[in-house]
C-alpha cells in the first residue's frame, strides 16, 4: 500500500459543504441560553431551544463541528460499552435495563431526526458486524447479542471465521454477531446540514471564540470570554473530547482519547463487494480496535486507536496502512489519500452523561458514540430546559447517573491523560495474549 500525496485534511472536510463562520461578531448582553461547544450536542440543542422560543447564543472556539462532529468514522450506532447485565449490577435492576434501553434507542432517535429534518447526509441502514479478534471473546460476544436480541435488535451471532466471512471480506476473524438496525453516515455533511437549521432557527452563533471561564454573579451565571461577557439563565457545556480549562472541575472528569482514520482512494465496485459483501459498517474487539466501512464513493474509510502516546496522522497511517492490509489483503494496493485524527471524550465509568453542577449543564463523555448519543443529548438538553425547574418531564437514565471522578487519586489527574501510554501497554499486551488464545 502506497502513501502518496496523503493529505491530512479529513476527507470528510473536502467532500461536504463549507460551514459559515460567524467571527468577531459582538456579543450579547444576555441569553436564556449559552452554548459552550459547536458540535453534534450543542448544534441539536440549540435548535431545539430555538424553536422551543429560547433565545440562544452559541460559543465555539475554532469552527463549528471541528472536533469529533466532522472527524469521527461515520458509524451511527447503537449501545454503550457496557453490556446489559454489567449495568443492572452496576446500578440495580431498573436504572442498568433504562441505560441499556437508552443506549440501543439512541441510534435510530439521531436517524430518525435526520431524516425528519431532510439532512442531506448520505445516511442508509447499512447493519453493523462486531468482529472477533480471539475465540476467547466469542462467549461475552453471543451474551450481548442475546441482551440486544431480548430488546428487540434483529440479528445473528456468527460462531466461528466461515460465518464471519459471510459479513466481512477477511479471514482474519473468529466470528462475531450482526445486528441490523445500524447506520452509516457522512459526518460532515450532516454537520453542515445541522449548522445551516440553527443558523436559519435563529440561534446567536459565535465561531472562533472560546469560553474562558463562568462566573456567578448576582445569584446568574456569566460566561466570560476575551471579547466580552453574557450573562446566562442557563449554561451548557457540550465540549466532549475537547473539555478545556474553562470549567476545570469537568475537564477532570473527561479523558481525550486520539482516535485516527485513513481513507483510500476509491475502488471498484467487485473489490467494494469482496470487502463488504452486504454493506455493513464494522469494528473488531480489540482493546486497540480497528472500525472501518466503504463509504458511498467506494472508499475505505479506516480507523483505530492507533496509540495511546503523543502521535500525529502521518505516523499513524504507517499503523493503520498494516492493519488494514492484515484484515483486507485484497485492499493492500489501494492508495491512501487522506489521513487524520481527532479526539474521543471518555469518562472514568465509560458511560455518558448529563447532569448539572452549580446551574452549569454537561452533557458529554461519548466514549466512541457520539454521532447518536451526540445528536439524543442535544434533544434532551434542550427538552430539560424548556420544561423548567419542578415539571413532571422524566429524566433520561443517563442524568440519573452521577459523574466519576478518577477512581485512584482524583487530585493527581488535571485534563492531561499522562497515564495513557501505560495504559495502552497493557491493552496492547492483552490484545497479543487474547489472539494467541485457543
Amino acid at each position: 500500500m502506497t502513501a502518496e500525496r496523503l493529505d491530512l485534511r479529513p476527507w470528510w472536510h473536502l467532500s461536504a459543504p463549507a460551514v459559515a463562520r460567524h467571527d468577531g461578531k459582538p456579543l450579547p448582553e444576555r441569553a436564556d441560553v449559552v452554548i459552550v461547544g459547536g458540535g453534534y450536542t450543542g448544534l441539536t440543542a440549540a435548535l431545539h431551544l430555538a424553536r422551543g422560543g429560547a433565545k440562544v447564543t452559541l460559543l465555539e472556539k475554532e469552527e463549528l463541528g471541528h472536533g469529533g462532529s466532522s472527524r469521527n468514522g461515520g458509524l451511527l450506532h447503537p449501545g454503550l460499552q457496557w453490556g446489559r447485565a454489567t449495568l443492572v449490577e452496576r446500578y440495580g435492576a431498573e436504572l442498568g435495563r433504562a441505560l441499556f434501553r437508552a443506549g440501543l434507542d439512541a441510534a435510530p432517535r439521531a436517524a430518525a431526526f435526520i431524516e425528519r429534518e431532510g439532512f442531506p447526509a448520505d445516511l442508509r441502514r447499512s447493519g453493523l458486524a462486531v468482529l472477533a479478534w480471539s475465540r476467547r471473546h466469542l462467549p461475552g460476544m453471543e451474551a450481548d447479542l442475546r441482551e440486544m436480541n431480548e430488546e428487540g435488535l434483529a440479528g445473528r451471532f456468527l460462531p466461528d471465521a466461515a460465518a464471519a466471512r459471510e459479513e466481512v471480506g477477511s479471514d482474519h476473524y473468529h466470528g462475531g454477531w450482526a445486528i441490523e438496525d445500524s447506520w452509516m453516515i457522512h459526518p460532515a455533511r450532516y454537520l453542515a446540514a445541522l449548522a445551516g437549521a440553527v443558523e436559519a432557527a435563529g440561534v446567536d452563533l459565535h465561531t472562533g471564540l472560546p469560553a474562558l471561564r463562568v462566573e456567578e454573579e448576582r445569584g446568574a451565571r456569566v460566561v466570560v470570554t476575551e471579547r466580552g461577557r453574557v450573562r446566562a439563565g442557563k449554561v451548557v457545556f457540550a465540549t466532549n473530547g475537547y473539555t478545556d480549562a474553562a470549567l476545570p472541575w469537568l475537564r477532570r472528569r473527561i479523558l481525550p482519547i486520539g482516535s485516527y482514520i485513513i481513507a483510500t482512494e476509491p475502488m471498484s465496485e467487485e473489490l467494494a463487494a469482496s470487502i463488504s459483501p452486504r454493506g455493513r459498517t464494522f469494528w473488531d474487539s480489540r482493546w486497540f480496535l480497528s472500525y472501518w466501512h466503504v463509504n458511498a464513493e467506494r472508499r475505505l474509510i479506516f480507523g483505530g486507536r492507533a496509540s495511546f502516546r503523543s502521535t500525529d496522522p502521518e505516523k499513524t497511517a504507517r499503523i493503520l496502512r498494516k492493519t488494514l492490509a492484515q484484515v483486507h489483503p485484497q485492499a493492500a494496493h489501494l492508495r491512501v489519500e487522506h489521513a487524520w485524527g481527532g479526539k474521543v471524550g471518555f469518562t472514568f465509568d465509560r458511560l455518558p452523561h448529563i447532569g448539572e453542577r452549580k446551574d452549569v449543564i454537561h452533557a458529554l463523555g461519548y466514549c466512541g458514540s457520539g454521532i447518536a448519543l451526540g445528536t439524543v443529548f442535544g434533544m434532551t438538553v434542550a427538552e430539560r430546559i424548556l420544561a423548567g425547574p419542578g415539571s413532571s418531564r422524566t429524566p433520561s437514565p443517563f442524568e440519573q447517573v452521577a459523574m466519576p471522578g478518577a477512581p485512584i487519586v482524583p487530585a493527581a489527574y488535571r485534563g492531561d491523560p499522562w497515564f495513557l501510554p501505560l495504559i495502552g501497554e497493557w491493552y496492547r499486551y492483552r490484545d497479543r495474549r487474547d489472539r494467541r488464545a485457543r
